[in-house]
């Protein structure tokens, strides 16, 4: 992500900083053309801060009014001199952020006075020569109050904004309710960079992204800010999984649903199915399912049985259908009554076949809506000073898993992440 700061602002911070006086020297020993004198000289801005960016650098002008008072010393001791000048302070100066999270200039530059004089008993200067005679001790104050003003720009708490807003819960899915929870662990940063009437800060952020399906928001708390590590470039890729359950209750509703609407007929028996449960285990599945099965040419239901079976199967999810299933199923029967028997004995496969074929389960039309949310949901702006968003590119081919819960599914989201910072 990127922090964008306006040159004007820039401008505003160093305007309150010189608002009444850029500096302020008081008897300061100086040369001069006849040898040493002491100078006090009060520098006053005279128009408001031009800032622009030059290669690379932040470029500074400064116009100001100069006010300044000299007195003889040595062979002149009681001479006095005063002399005012107009002059514009141009600055470079080259931004850093330390491991502080500060941000610091050095600033440098040149000072262009008006050819003001000064008289000294029988001596003449002018301002300009004592200037260039002195730059360096008359002009550092004018670059330490730039860098003391462009130091008020306060990035550390904008910065912990942002790691403390990607440790937020973002909510992804609606059933199962699913959040997007991030664990950040590093940050990196590139040196911030002037041009276009911005200063720019760029940001990545290295998390482990995991998807969590509860119905309450998860509680992730903010760890603190690490200190920043050298990014070479930005970047503005994500990736993360996103979950689908498909709850066996609502597994066993509609295989049981099915079951119901269309009884099977098997071995010349009518099969009614009163309950049906799926049972998870470490390796495959176990399907309990309770019938009854009366014979075809059975009018008083006196030859009917019960039965109790349990199928073991294979979970499996098949992604060009986009479909759960449990398949490769066999079974024994729980009752060992005649009717059960005869089932076992000449009619396996056909039991098996018609419990199979309602253990498949469509979850097309679930990952379809599930994508639209998470589009939608990352698309929309979460935070108010600071906000990210991301822009869904693609979805991935889904993967598979089962829980104590319910069949589990995963396909990616990769794209785009945006972050916005009103400074």
């Amino acid at each position: 992500m990127t922090f964008s700061i306006p040159q004007s602002e820039i401008a505003h911070l160093i305007d309150d900083a010189s608002q009444t006086q850029i500096t302020d020297l008081k008897d300061q020993d100086v040369k001069c053309v006849f040898g040493r004198c002491r100078l006090d000289l009060t520098a006053f801005r005279t128009g408001p801060a031009e800032v622009s960016a030059e290669d690379g650098r932040l470029a500074v002008r400064l116009p100001f009014r100069l006010s300044a008072a000299l007195k003889g010393s040595g062979i002149l001791p009681f001479a006095k001199a005063h002399a005012d000048a107009q002059g514009v302070a141009t600055a470079s100066s080259v931004l850093s952020v330390e491991r502080d999270w500060k941000l610091h200039s050095q600033s440098s530059g040149r000072i262009e006075l008006g050819n003001a004089h000064l008289r000294v008993g029988p001596l003449v200067t002018n301002v300009t020569h004592l200037w260039d005679e002195n730059g360096e001790n008359l002009s550092k104050p004018v670059w330490r109050m730039l860098d003391g003003a462009i130091a008020q720009i306060q990035l550390k708490p904008s910065v912990e904004s942002f790691w403390t807003r990607a440790f937020a819960p973002i909510g992804v899915g609606k059933a199962p309710r699913a959040w997007l929870v991030l664990r950040p662990e590093r940050i990196g940063l590139m040196q911030p960079e002037i041009g276009n009437g911005v200063l720019t800060l760029s940001l990545a952020l290295a998390a482990r992204g995991q998807v969590l399906v509860q119905d309450d928001m998860p509680v992730n708390p903010a760890g603190p800010l690490p200190q920043p590590l050298p990014l070479a470039e930005p970047s503005d890729r994500f990736s993360v999984a996103i979950p689908f359950l498909l709850p066996y209750a609502r597994a066993e509703q509609l295989a049981l649903a099915a079951l119901k609407r269309n009884p099977p007929h098997v071995a010349g028996m009518r099969l009614a199915f009163n309950a049906l449960h799926i049972l998870p285990s470490a390796t495959d599945m176990v399907v309990e399912a309770r019938f009854r099965a009366d014979p075809d040419w059975d009018v008083t239901g006196w030859f009917g049985s019960c039965a109790q079976v349990y199928l073991r199967g294979t979970p499996k999810f098949d992604s060009a259908t986009q479909s759960f299933r449990i398949a490769d199923l066999r079974y024994d029967l729980a009752s060992a009554n005649l009717m059960t028997r005869i089932l076992n004995v000449f009619a396996s496969p056909t039991v098996t076949g018609v419990i199979g074929r309602t253990l498949v389960f469509d979850e097309s039309g679930q990952i379809a809506r599930l994508e639209d949310d998470v589009r939608t949901e990352l698309a929309r702006p979460h935070g108010q000073r600071f906000s990210i968003s991301a822009e869904v590119e693609s979805f991935g081919a889904p993967s598979f898993a089962w829980t104590r819960d319910g069949f589990l599914g995963f396909f990616s989201a990769t794209g785009k992440v945006h972050a916005a910072f009103r400074y």
